[in-house]
């Protein structure tokens, strides 16, 4: 054997392919791209909706949903909510002996996530007299809340009176205010305020209810607070 006669085995190497070469080549003309259409021209790209011109799938069917990505205030309006029924207030509430419903408690018996808002919903009946703190009610949750002798409170973050304030460049935050930029308060809705989100200036916050921790914050700063 010598150096001049090693070769590789049969079949293990091929010739390149190649193209553009002369129409004698076999592979000349058209460069084995075909006639017409868009591959045999420079710049295609197959795109994995492209459906040959046609009206792609993606476009054809329905849409679902809507995600609002302009919202004021994102701390204190949740673009998803958990749904909680009468009827799960009234278990949770005769089987922990509760008179008061809020998402600090529920998060710590597990029924709802810490990091999740919560719609309290009117299905299934409510007979003992609870005060609810929720981001969000129905209207029929909350009569039926009303009826049994309760309260019915929306939830508001100290951050989001703030942003209210600074919006308004004001110093004293009302329940108007509060109605006017806050779109889950309404003109008959009771507001709890709480500590979630700090506030770095001296407010006057009018609130039905408001957080120990809340409080302090506020006065901390020299504000005070005016339960209504």
């Amino acid at each position: 054997m010598k150096l001049n006669n090693l070769k590789p085995a049969s079949g293990s190497v091929k010739n390149k392919k190649r193209i553009a070469r002369g129409v004698g080549s076999g592979r000349g003309r058209t460069a084995t791209r075909g006639h017409k259409g868009a591959k045999s021209r420079s710049g295609y790209s197959n795109k994995r909706e492209f459906q040959g011109g046609q009206m792609p799938l993606q476009k054809l069917v329905p849409k679902r949903g809507f995600k609002n990505t302009h919202r004021r205030y994102q701390s204190s309006r949740p673009s998803e909510y958990k749904a909680l029924n009468l009827s799960q207030l009234e278990h949770y509430a005769a089987k922990h002996n509760l008179t008061e419903v809020n998402p600090a408690m529920l998060a710590d018996l597990g029924v709802v996530s810490a990091s999740k808002a919560f719609k309290v919903l009117g299905n299934g009946t409510l007979t003992k007299a609870l005060e609810v703190t929720a981001v969000r009610f129905s209207e029929a949750a909350k009569a039926a809340i009303v009826a049994a002798g309760g309260k019915a409170f929306v939830e508001i973050k100290l951050s989001a009176v703030q942003g209210v304030a600074h919006t308004e460049k004001v110093d004293h935050v009302n329940h108007a205010l509060l109605v006017k930029h806050l779109s889950n308060v309404s003109e008959n809705d009771m507001v709890h305020v709480v500590a979630e989100g700090q506030i770095s200036t001296k407010l006057t916050i009018e609130a039905h209810k408001i957080s120990d921790e809340a409080k302090s914050q506020i006065e901390t700063l020299g504000g005070s607070v005016v339960t209504l």
